[in-house]
């Protein structure tokens, strides 16, 4: 197969076929069309668990979140006794932008998540929404800074989902924000291209079709949840209508530079029919305890001087960390007995991520889980908890799959900090780890009426590829793929394998049984509290968080 020399990469989060296939029957899509017609396209699967920072940083790095090491838009920090926010320094091995640099090749990245703080490359890199502003985003190149603010002065991190649209004229001023903001994004790629001429891989990533599938779903009309509103449905097109205008861009772009083009998705979408409250499944199994009675919070509150004292010497300890008050701890979060909670989830979203009690995590020496023994014990209560929980009213499994870390990877969780178990929900459902009044496990959420699916998309038009549909690949192939493209060794470590050139279908190396990596990790680079803050005032605002 021929080898290129450059690459228009298209980042499209959250594209599904479900969507974008009738809305190209439709005519609302033509460039994106066009593309797919003169490509090979098809399906890309996601990866374990499909949110968005652990699947863009597998997708740039040819490696699974057990390899790479992030799962999730936080992380769980055991010596803070908190959640943090993930970044491109927690990342465990090389990005693909590092790979070609090291290369000697030239890149541009625009708006891409897992990039902040912005790696230092041949090029430039914007980062996306894990910056927490733009001139942290932009802080990576002083003269593409320049560049872009005169040459697309509109260019923000604004996000315009933060709710369903509670009428036409709301839902009309969200998506003319949102086809702005696709405008932005393929006007600062060709700002890249100005800047650095020479680039051998330009990504642009347009995350806003993410947070407009999570509120607007029902809008887009292509499933049982589907309405038909003529309006209502005409304004959510527009929002397409956009991006396949930036798309365009994009691609006369490629064709002026002789660059192949490939368009990806972090993951698919689908409808959500509600929450799953994973913290109240492992209470009512008996892995997880609130306090007794008045004297349980009593206890508690006594205990908060202890965890200060703790913190305030955590910091003097290790005085380049950023902790943030105890009022974020999960301690403060989620009010357990930890003498006798064995298990819980801090995370909250696509997954349910559990951790275990024990003297490796939460609770030091008074943890309840202290032993080997005990922690196998713990592992098999959670799993076989979780393979029992059923929908009250279907009677169908709440988490189908669950992965049980330390026995399907051969490795130690809390020595590399990740999670214990994780357990994936029925399609329909989103994972809530916040407890509420309800003692239900499933709860009904207006304000997310979509969620992620693994089934992503992929085209891609290169010389020597064939132009033909059915393309069946994993987001780990994407960099391999790409390495291969520009003539480029694929290095040992990565998990996932070329795709173009081999047979359709074909299937893939996983990734269970991947090497441990020595951990734990330790970046150089930490959030402030008040940069954490707006981050994560960023992911409740696109339904992340609560």
């Amino acid at each position: 197969m021929p080898t290129i020399d450059r690459l228009v990469l298209l980042g499209l989060d959250g594209a599904t076929w479900t969507v974008l296939g009738p809305m190209i029957d439709r005519g609302v899509m033509p460039n994106l069309a066009a593309l797919r017609a003169r490509s090979a396209h098809g399906t890309l699967r996601s990866c374990v668990p499909p949110v968005t920072s652990a699947a863009w940083t597998t997708m740039q790095t040819g490696c699974s979140p057990m390899r790479h090491g992030v799962f999730d838009h936080r992380y769980y920090d055991p010596q803070a006794g908190r959640m943090k926010v993930n970044h491109s320094g927690r990342v465990r091995v090389p990005t693909l932008w590092s790979m070609l640099s090291d290369a000697g090749r030239s890149v541009a990245v625009i708006n891409l998540p897992g990039t902040h703080p912005p790696p230092r490359v041949r090029g430039v890199v914007v980062s996306g929404m894990d910056a927490p502003n733009l001139e942290s985003a932009l802080s990576g190149s002083a003269s593409f800074a320049a560049r872009l603010r005169t040459e697309v002065p509109d260019y923000n991190l604004k996000f315009y989902w933060k709710r369903p649209p509670e009428g036409l004229e709301e839902l009309r001023e969200a998506a003319a924000g949102t086809t702005a903001a696709f405008a932005h994004r393929a006007a600062a790629g060709m700002s890249a291209d100005r800047e650095v001429p020479d680039w051998s891989v330009l990504m642009v990533q347009f995350q806003d079709l993410d947070p407009f599938q999570h509120r607007c779903w029902p809008l887009l009309n292509v499933d049982e949840d589907g309405i038909d509103r003529p309006d209502w449905n005409e304004a959510a097109c527009d929002v397409l209508r956009g991006l396949d205008r930036a798309i365009g861009v994009l691609c006369e772009l490629a064709e002026r530079r002789g660059a192949a083009v490939m368009a990806v998705s972090d993951h698919g979408f689908g409808p959500c029919h509600g929450r799953v409250q994973i913290n109240r499944v492992l209470i009512d199994a008996g892995l997880a305890f609130l306090p007794r009675g008045v004297m349980g919070k009593v206890a508690r509150r006594l205990q908060v001087p202890f965890d200060r004292l703790r913190l305030w010497r955590e910091k003097r300890d290790r005085p380049k960390s950023r902790s943030s008050s105890f009022e974020k701890s999960v301690a403060h979060e989620y009010p357990f007995d930890w003498s006798r909670t064995l298990a819980f989830a801090p995370h909250q979203d696509t997954a349910a991520m559990i951790y275990l009690n024990s003297t490796e995590r939460h609770g030091g020496p008074t943890a309840p889980i202290q032993t080997p023994r005990q922690r196998d014990i713990a592992r098999l209560a959670i799993t076989l908890a979780l393979s029992e929980a059923k929908h009250p009213e279907t009677g169908k499994r709440l988490f189908p799959r669950i992965i049980d870390v330390a026995k399907e990877h051969d490795l130690d969780p809390a020595r590399e900090g990740h999670p214990d178990i994780i357990a994936l929900p029925d399609d329909p459902y989103w994972v809530r780890t916040r407890l509420s009044s309800s003692r239900a496990w499933v709860e009904a959420d207006p304000t997310l009426p979509g969620t992620h699916r693994p089934e992503g998309i992929v085209t891609l038009d290169a010389p020597g590829v064939d132009a033909r549909g059915g393309m069946s690949v994993q987001l780990q192939d994407v960099t391999p793929t790409v390495l291969s493209l520009m003539g480029l060794p694929v290095p040992d470590h990565m998990e996932g394998r070329p795709f173009a050139g081999e047979a359709r279908g074909a299937t893939r190396r996983l990734d269970r049984g991947a090497a441990p990596i020595a951990g734990p990790h330790q970046p150089d680079f930490d959030y402030t509290p008040e940069e954490q803050a707006i981050i994560e005032q960023r992911l409740a605002d696109l339904g992340y968080l609560e």
